[in-house]
């Protein structure tokens, strides 16, 4: 059975939820976890004062419940186990994890998965700004992993990214894939302005785009005319041995392909289905 976390307390003020990861529980005693110290504010708490705790802490897994909304950096570093979390959270969820499997049914706060290195993380519902991104003055964001989303995100999803995949289902802010430099980012809902500004290498799959994209597409990339893309079918199969289906048509869909961003010589690419064909019924004369 894993260890379950019930959030007991009524605090509007900051928890530091870092050290909430599976790894932190490795070895302990139900009365060794309960005693483990938690920030709030400029204090400290035992983690027994805010959580009721229920299972076997040696399970590496983690359940955690409750309103989370002022708790931060839940899963910040994990680097094995699984964390599974069952409501809203606060700022950097699973932040810098390079292994296991982190899971959010809720929402959660800007700088999720921020250059994280490794691991699987899934969040069931809306997600802040910097999503995979690069910290302020960092310049190495995601760098391994995957990260699927099937609500909303911000802006600067996967800002400076280096390796991964990240897959977001609904609308996705402005900036996304903001000076990345390697990787793949599916955005299947709609796109905010500037997609792939600064972008040096990568692709940025962008599913929802119903029209030309040329309004959408940067001026410093350059269209490159519409292809099918064999590879992506990989890129398929993969997302839905993670239960992340995109839409089966992709396979055979041809995309126009734009490169960028020219000035500063980026080899990047963004991906658009190809428009269908508008039929015009012409009156007669």
């Amino acid at each position: 059975m894993p260890l379950k976390l019930r959030w007991r307390a009524s605090t509007g003020l900051p928890v530091d939820g870092s050290p909430l990861k599976p790894e932190t529980f490795r070895g302990r005693t139900s009365t060794d976890a309960a005693r483990i110290a938690l920030r709030v504010g400029n204090t400290t708490v035992e983690l027994g004062d805010l959580f009721e705790l229920e299972g076997d802490p040696g399970d590496d897994r983690l359940v955690v419940e409750g309103d989370l909304s002022n708790v931060s950096a839940i899963g910040r570093g994990m680097s094995g186990g699984t964390l599974s979390v069952r409501g809203d959270v606060g700022y950097r969820f699973a932040a810098e994890m390079s292994g296991g499997l982190a899971e959010l049914d809720g929402a959660c706060r800007d700088w999720a998965g921020a250059e994280m290195s490794g691991g699987v993380l899934r969040i069931r519902g809306r997600v802040g700004d910097g999503l995979g991104a690069a910290y302020p003055g960092s310049r190495r964001g995601m760098r391994e992993g995957l990260i699927l989303v099937e609500g909303d995100a911000g802006r600067d999803v996967g800002l400076m990214m280096r390796r991964g995949v990240i897959a977001v289902r609904g609308r996705v802010g402005g900036g996304l894939g903001r000076s990345m430099i390697a990787g793949t980012i599916f955005a299947c809902g709609q796109v905010g302005e500037s997609p792939g500004f600064g972008m040096k290498r990568g692709t940025l799959v962008l599913l929802g785009v119903e029209t030309s994209a040329a309004s959408l597409v940067p001026p410093t990339f350059v269209s490159a005319g519409g292809f099918a893309f064999p590879y992506l079918v990989a890129y398929q199969t993969y997302l839905a041995e993670h239960g992340f289906d995109l839409p089966s048509s992709m396979s055979s869909a041809s995309f126009d392909r734009y490169n960028g961003d020219l000035a500063i010589g980026g080899q990047g690419e963004i991906l658009t289905p190809t428009p269908r064909p508008v039929l015009k019924v012409v009156p007669p004369a």
